[in-house]
This record gives C-alpha cells, structure tokens and sequence, in this order.
C-alpha cells in the first residue's frame, strides 16, 4: 500500500515539477510534498494495533475512572533495565537518522543532474514537456530506492522495529486508557484486540501491553505505583471476553 502510494506521488510530482521547470523554487516545492505526504501518510494509514475499536479521547475519558498515574518520570528513572530495553529502538533511530542524511545528500546532489538528465531524454523524444517529466520521474525514483533501501537495511541490522512508549501520565477508565503523546492526548479503546499480551513487571513498576508483528513490536509501557492492581484492571475491563 505504502509503495504504491509511493510510486503514485512520484508520478504527480513529476509532472508537477515539469510544469514548474528546473529551479529551486521546484527543488523546495518537491521537498515540502515529500515531508507532507510522508506525514500524512503515516497520521492516517498507521492504525493502532493494540484496540478492535476506534477510540476517542473524550469518550473513553468521559468514563468511570479506575486509575490514575501522574509524574512518572521517576519511577522510570529508576528502572534500571530501561537503557537496555531500549537499545533495539535506538539502534533503529540512529539507523534511520543516518538514511535520512544520505537520502537529504542524493536529493540536493542529483539535483543538478537533472538537466542532464533531461538533455538525455530530449534526445531521443524531442518532446520537452515530456522529457522534463522523465527526468524528474528518474530524480525521484533514485529517492524513492535510496529511501526504501535504508530502511531494508535498517531492518537488517537492528531486527525489529522496537517501539516502546512511556507516557508521564494517564488514566485508565471501564472505557480505555487515554494518556499524554509528545503533542497531544491519545486513547487506547477496550476491548484490547485479542492478539495483545499484557505483562506486569512488579520489581520494575510497569505494565506492559504488548503488540508483536512479523517484523516490528509495539509496546505501551504504563509505570505504576501499584502495578499489580493495574495489571488487574487491565485483564478485566482491557481484555475480549471469552464466549460463555
């Protein structure tokens, strides 16, 4: 799904750029397409794994409340298997920050090939419209490559993609859980799918509940002052119930 978006931006962009011509306002227009459709596309084709049903924030804090925990940060500092629990997400970031630097290398360099590139295509077609867009569709494709090409490797070196969430604070209601993103309140909506395994880590004070795919594991850690109870909680109201 993901590439054959990929390759569809391509192609409008290409023509795009063909109609704008080679300059750099075309290099910063095709720059901020990308960043925005890569945003885009991972705010709403990324579902969330962990619930069978779309959850609201209001809905799901609208609820009965069953727990409450604020000002983890310390409990989290404390955790003292944190830094190795870590280090196949970090491995993966500091993999992909380095694909980033390559791919922002290519599409500042190859940008003054295109004209060759053009020249090339010209030669053969004679159609300049048409020749500008195959450059630019051979511009962009490099990118494209470069692009899933760092990611594969990415993949390789570190494993799995790892990643691990520990909000500050959150409650837990009969409805779900809603807690503190980087930007904004998120909600996990109960029933929990039926693939997810929820653990408790009394010594180290967390919950988990845990999400594991073929290739990435996705884990909600939720540290508590009481971790036992929260685990409780969660089995009761966050798991499917059984058929009677």
């Amino acid at each position: 799904m993901r590439i054959a978006l990929g390759q569809a931006y391509i192609i409008v962009y290409s023509v795009l750029a063909a109609w704008l011509g080679v300059n750099y306002r075309t290099f910063i227009v095709i720059m901020l397409l990308i960043i925005l459709t890569t945003y885009l596309q991972n705010r709403f084709l990324s579902r969330n794994p962990m619930s069978s049903v779309k959850a609201k924030v209001e809905d799901v804090s609208s609820a009965r409340k069953l727990v409450e925990e604020k000002n983890l940060r310390e409990l989290q500092s404390k955790d003292e298997g944190l830094i190795a629990d870590m280090q196949s997400q970090l491995k993966f970031t500091t993999f992909m920050m380095l694909s980033t630097v390559v791919g922002l290398l290519y599409f500042t360099l190859a940008w003054g090939r295109v004209n060759d590139i053009y020249w090339f295509f010209k030669g053969y077609i004679g159609h300049d419209f048409l020749s500008h867009m195959l450059a630019f569709l051979v511009y962009l494709e490099g990118f494209f490559i470069i692009s899933q090409a760092s990611i594969e490797i990415a993949l390789r070196r570190a494993g799995k993609i790892v990643a691990i969430s520990m909000p500050n604070e959150y409650i837990v209601t009969t409805k779900g859980i809603v807690y503190r993103g980087l930007l904004s309140n998120t909600a996990l909506a109960f029933p929990l799918n039926p693939h997810v395994a929820i653990r408790v880590e009394e010594k180290r004070g967390f919950v988990d509940i845990v999400n594991e795919g073929k290739a990435s594991l996705t884990i909600l850690r939720l540290y508590s002052r009481d971790p036992r109870r929260l685990y409780e909680v969660l089995r009761k109201y966050g798991m499917p119930k059984e058929p009677s």
